[in-house]
């Protein structure tokens, strides 16, 4: 065998694989949402055809787009990053600049995100959407955001208002009442 030979076969071999590139954090963020609309839309069909058309259509077009996107993680992964340029950050596109973004959090900035996120969904389960989305709210915005109790109160009491005036008394739709039936 020659060298070139030799080298070119290295070459191949040293390249990372498509699983090696397959970005994780999307890989799992992805599959997490695909599983979370389809079992959406497997709840939504227990409803009456009335009150199911929202949810199910919401959750069909997230089911959609999570498999699209899985898809595109799974057998399109990114290539090798590009060299970095000295290009004003003004005029980097903001798919770069998301890219950046979500590049440089740490593992404790997601494990509070995802903290935060169940959190309310556990709240959501137990107390209903009102109470949990109030609660939420001012917590979120009180410890996360250092955001005053008046401005956390005032939005929280604005955010259940404004979905209590759209879902219950215009559309007349049911929303989660959790286990305590807090609606």
């Amino acid at each position: 065998m020659s060298t070139e030979a030799i080298s070119a076969i290295s070459a191949i071999r040293a390249a990372p694989g498509r699983w090696a590139r397959v970005n994780k954090s999307d890989l799992i963020i992805t599959a997490f949402l695909l599983i979370m609309f389809l079992a959406a839309m497997i709840m939504a069909t227990e409803w009456k055809p009335l009150a199911a058309y929202f949810p199910l259509g919401v959750s069909a077009l997230g089911a959609a787009a999570s498999g699209t996107f899985l898809v595109r993680v799974l057998f399109f992964p990114r290539s090798a990053e590009a060299p970095k340029t000295n290009m004003p950050e003004e005029a980097r596109s903001m798919a770069d600049q998301e890219y950046e973004f979500f590049r440089s959090l740490t593992n404790r900035d997601w494990i509070v995100a995802v903290a935060w996120l169940g959190g309310f969904y556990v709240a959501l389960s137990f107390a209903g959407i009102y109470v949990a989305m109030a609660v939420f709210t001012v917590a979120y915005l009180k410890i996360q955001a250092s955001r005053s109790w008046f401005f956390a109160s005032v939005y929280a009491a604005l955010l259940a208002g404004i979905t209590f005036l759209i879902f219950s008394t215009l559309l007349k739709l049911p929303l989660p009442g959790g286990l305590l039936g807090l609606t």
